[in-house]
């Protein structure tokens, strides 16, 4: 009768199978199952080296950067495609609400899908930013990885190469030569510097091999290149996070606060416009003047193209139309005196149309008057329509003639004349800086990239007979004793070809040179 040991860890040791202790003592390793006892214990854990370096391959990846790319490119056709607003406007409960109505009109019931994923506000949303973050991630990941290789080639190129390369390179060239191998390198070696060639002796085949290359450091054009793309991308993300882009209506001879937090006022002085034989606008132009307090702090004329510029900011001409000075009262206190811009036209394009918030109420004010040479619209002219809102409810609607009051909602509303005004658009771009900075290695890098190409040259010399005479053979019968070889790799073959050519021809020359002077060979 047996007994079966098998299953007692005491047999185990009593036959001399070594114990865990024993094994690590001997720098062995033992596995149970594919688990390794030293690694990482809880069987789940992952180490965070190897969480680097898989986010590190991710990033590098050509397919994901190709994905990021694809999603950059829909964004800016939705950009293009689907009205958009402000970071600003979006954020205030009142404009968003506003422009979503708008919007509405437009995009009917896809508009709250649209607004959900922020489609409204494309640059300024969170997916974006995600988006861009990514891609300067994987543009940084891609770049990283070169450096190393870039690094090689120009320090520890890759000098030595089979002589059956010889065969199958894809640009080749060969010369034929009576001179000795040293000659023969020799003269290799001046021909390939004078064509300003980096030339390396192949260690592994002395006095028999070259190595020669040519604008090894230009890979910094690629690393620039790269490093400018994250440049523009964050510039882009400044600008369009950070930067402020506002339309002023600033009636001719009034005064308008231009906020965040300058303490600046800009007054228009004049206007003035011209037009074509076709009625079309040729030129428009507003004296503008920028004060701070009582003090002018800048004056200038401003065109389309010619905006003043100031702490930052600018300040373009855009458009101009009419206004209206209202006046309103309560209790026979005045509360609002301003001219009111009348930016937008009813659909018929008979009535112009401004809004204004009556200050210490919950009400909107909409302004309508006859636009500029209609007669058919609801407004007579020389009267405004008083039209009062609350929320999206309509309280009360008076008609007042010029210079006469009425009473709507508690107040006196007095449409007192028209005056022009002058649409001003507000820029202040804090990435503006650095989209320059950026757009300046993009093309540093570009120039390098494309104006110092790298090229690599692989030479051997290689004996072809050896004369069996110390005598030289003429004649027919006679045969290059040696043959210089070239090999090259590069992708433009035909561009590479003409300069492997040149090489050639130089060093023929240069081997008959020797020979005329009589060189040892």
């Amino acid at each position: 009768m047996t007994t079966d040991h098998r299953f007692r860890p005491e047999a185990a040791a009593d036959e001399g199978v070594p114990t865990r202790d024993a094994i690590a003592a001997h720098g062995a390793v033992v596995t149970v199952d594919g688990a390794d006892p030293g690694g990482p214990k809880g069987g789940g854990e992952v180490a965070v080296s190897e969480l680097f370096r898989w986010v590190y391959r991710f990033f590098y990846s050509k397919t994901v950067g190709l994905i990021l790319i694809l999603a950059m490119a829909v964004y800016a056709l939705i950009g293009s495609l689907v009205t958009q607003t402000s970071a600003a406007v979006w954020a205030d409960p009142a404009q968003r609400e506003s422009f979503l109505a708008r919007a509405e009109e437009v995009y009917g019931a896809w508009t709250p899908v649209l607004g959900a994923l922020g489609l409204f506000h494309a640059f300024t949303s969170v997916p974006f930013y995600v988006v861009v973050t990514m891609l300067a991630l994987s543009i940084l990941a891609c770049t990283t990885h070169r450096i190393p290789e870039l690094w090689r080639r120009n320090r520890h190129p890759h000098v030595h190469v089979a002589p059956r390369f010889f065969d199958k390179a894809r640009s080749r060239g060969s010369v034929p030569t009576d001179a000795d191998p040293a000659t023969a390198l020799a003269a290799t070696r001046a021909v390939l510097e004078r064509h300003r060639f980096r030339v390396l002796t192949d260690d592994r085949a002395p006095g028999q091999a070259l190595y020669a290359d040519r604008h090894a450091w230009s890979g910094i054009g690629t690393v620039i290149a790269h490093l400018s793309f994250i440049v523009i991308l964050a510039a882009f993300v400044i600008s369009a996070s950070f930067g402020i882009e506002e339309d002023l209506a600033v009636p001719v001879g009034g005064t308008v606060e231009v906020g965040h937090d300058t303490g600046l006022t800009l007054t228009a002085l004049s206007f003035s416009d011209t037009y074509t034989e076709q009625g079309r606008p040729a030129d428009y132009v507003s004296e503008l003047q920028l004060r701070r307090g009582d003090e002018v702090v800048a004056q200038q004329e401003v065109r389309v193209n010619s905006p003043l510029e100031y702490g930052g900011f600018r300040f373009h001409q855009t458009t101009f139309g009419i206004a209206a000075d209202v006046r309103v009262a309560l209790d026979g206190q005045e509360v609002f005196a301003e001219a009111v811009p009348l930016k937008w036209a009813s659909n018929d394009g008979a009535n112009a149309v401004g809004r204004f918030d009556l200050p210490g109420t919950d009400l909107e004010v909409v302004v309508v008057l006859a636009a500029s040479g209609r007669t058919d619209g609801v407004v007579p002219v020389g009267a405004a329509l008083f039209e009062i809102y609350r929320g999206e409810e309509r309280v009360d609607a008076k008609v007042a003639l010029q210079g006469a009051a009425v009473s709507s909602a508690g107040h006196d509303f007095t449409f007192e004349r028209e005056r022009q005004f002058t649409g001003i658009r507000m820029r202040q771009d804090p990435g503006e800086v650095w989209m320059w900075i950026g757009s300046a290695l993009l093309v540093i890098g570009m120039s390098i990239t494309f104006s110092f190409a790298y090229r690599r040259l692989w030479v051997r010399v290689e004996t072809i007979s050896e004369p069996a005479t110390t005598e030289p053979v003429e004649g027919p019968d006679a045969r290059p004793a040696r043959l210089i070889r070239f090999g090259a790799v590069e992708r433009s073959v035909a561009s590479y070809q003409r300069l492997l050519e040149d090489i050639v021809a130089d060093l023929d020359d240069e081997l008959a040179d020797l020979d005329a002077k009589g060189e040892p060979s």
